[in-house]
């Protein structure tokens, strides 16, 4: 499939809802945060439900429900995301998964 071939592009600021008691809601310390995208890929909604229980689920999502972060669980450090936290402005300071994983490796090692 070509980029953008499929649904809507991701483009700018997106709120994302962190599951309570996941990695990720954990890092960023709040149930809630915006962050950016620009991408043209998802998940199918449809095969959401199998992520359900599973060592890899979903533990952000989007306004809509749809698929924002995946963590593994048992893995030390696996949190997959359809945002990128590589736009956050400087001025911001890093990002909270960026220093996370920094810590995890370092302190894992």
């Amino acid at each position: 499939m070509e980029p953008g071939a499929g649904g809507a592009r991701l483009q700018g600021k997106q709120r994302v809802t962190l599951a309570p008691g996941s990695m990720a809601a954990r890092i960023f310390g709040r149930p809630e945060i915006e962050e950016h995208f620009h991408c043209s890929y998802g998940l199918n909604p449809r095969y959401q439900p199998l992520f359900d229980g599973g060592a890899l689920w979903i533990s952000g999502v989007g306004d809509s429900g749809e698929a924002r972060v995946v963590e593994l669980r048992g893995a030390g450090f696996f949190i997959g995301t359809l945002f990128l936290p590589q736009l956050r402005p400087t001025a911001e300071g890093p990002h909270p998964l960026i220093s996370a994983f920094l810590a995890h490796l370092f302190t894992s090692a």
